[in-house]
């Protein structure tokens, strides 16, 4: 499947290595106005080689639209899009996007045409298409497949934060360390890559300023929706919410979400262990969700793999890797989030503008 969302609606294409990465994105109502230079800033939080500390392959990761937005001029006129608009309005029809691949160095994957590397998705790609896959830096199971979900992600939430619905994140631990620093990322992250290592961690993401009654019972909650977007991230490992898994080990009495009436007569909760959803529907609070993800699997030190034909073989890989993927995916997980917090809205019958 290539294709996320119901009414809102994405669908990704393209290869690490190929010409291009690029999207449609469907559902998206006429006359919405989209800030052409916020989704581009957007984009750039995720770009590789913008420090030393991640991937030194440099790409410009430049938004192409295709299809589906007009420019709006001074005098509130549809035009032509131009590269240097900086403003577009949605023609209710489908966006097509693009964001061209520049900086490959396909070469540096010559040797994994017949290897299958440890702890990625080779082997059983392999085994789901009959062997045929794209070696050249993973082709499409390749984290460059997020920057597409990026820009769906940040017209998504330009509209939710027109609403004042936020979505924002931080690295909550990296490695065995519990809210670090900045310094303290930069010290972990330096180590692990000075010893041909990486590291991992967990990315915290929280929702607010969502009405209550977002979501629906039984088999589309809202956790479920935003589970299985996060764990369609290819680093991602492990999804939590609210009291999650440490708050199980408590009484009931102790992780009580009870309720009361705040000075502007509002209904509120005291505290916030369901992580803002009861019953599979937000309840105003903010939603508050934790994500694992994995240690970069591409090391520099040598491995054991197999080859195309089940034999052993030992492996030393080259290119150019995140030590850390902790450091360029906040933005993808945001990104997911508010891509789904506008997917539910509409199928509950809301619009952002029913605020």
């Amino acid at each position: 499947m290539n294709t996320f969302g119901n009414t809102y609606r994405l669908t990704t294409f393209g290869e690490s290595h190929g010409r291009a990465m690029g999207g449609i994105i469907d559902g998206l109502p006429a006359g919405v106005k989209i800030d052409l230079v916020t989704l581009q800033a957007q984009v750039d939080r995720r770009r590789p080689g913008q420090s030393r500390l991640t991937t030194q392959r440099s790409e410009a990761d430049r938004v192409q639209i295709l299809s589906g937005v007009m420019a709006l001029g001074a005098d509130g006129q549809l035009e032509a899009l131009k590269p240097d608009s900086q403003k577009g309005i949605a023609l209710g029809t489908p966006i097509g996007f693009m964001i061209e691949n520049s900086d490959q160095h396909s070469a540096d994957y010559d040797a994994l045409r017949h290897v299958c590397r440890p702890s990625h998705a080779d082997y059983a790609w392999n085994q789901r298409y009959g062997g045929i896959r794209d070696w050249r830096g993973g082709g499409r199971s390749s984290g460059r497949e997020t920057v597409s979900r990026v820009v769906g992600g940040a017209i998504a939430r330009q509209l939710l934060e027109a609403q004042g619905i936020t979505i924002t994140s931080r690295i909550a631990s990296i490695g065995a360390k519990e809210n670090p620093t900045e310094d303290d990322i930069k010290r972990i992250v330096e180590a692990a890559k000075n010893e041909q290592d990486s590291v991992g961690g967990v990315v915290e993401c929280t929702v607010s300023g969502l009405q209550a009654g977002v979501g629906n019972p039984v088999f589309a909650k809202l956790q479920q929706m935003l589970a299985g977007a996060m764990l369609s991230i290819g680093a991602v490992k492990g999804f939590e919410y609210g009291m999650g898994f440490e708050g199980v080990g408590s009484r009931g009495s102790e992780v009580a979400d009870e309720f009361c009436v705040t000075a502007d007569g509002k209904v509120a909760t005291r505290t916030n262990y369901s992580g803002g959803i009861q019953g599979g529907i937000s309840n105003g609070q903010p939603i508050v969700m934790r994500v694992a993800v994995k240690p970069t699997p591409t090391i520099s030190r040598p491995l054991q793999a197999v080859d195309d034909q089940g034999k052993e073989v030992t492996l030393t890989a080259r290119g150019r890797h995140d030590p850390s993927i902790l450091l360029r995916v906040p933005v993808v997980i945001e990104s997911m989030a508010a891509m789904t917090i506008l997917d539910a809205m509409l199928m509950s019958g809301m619009t952002p503008a029913e605020r």
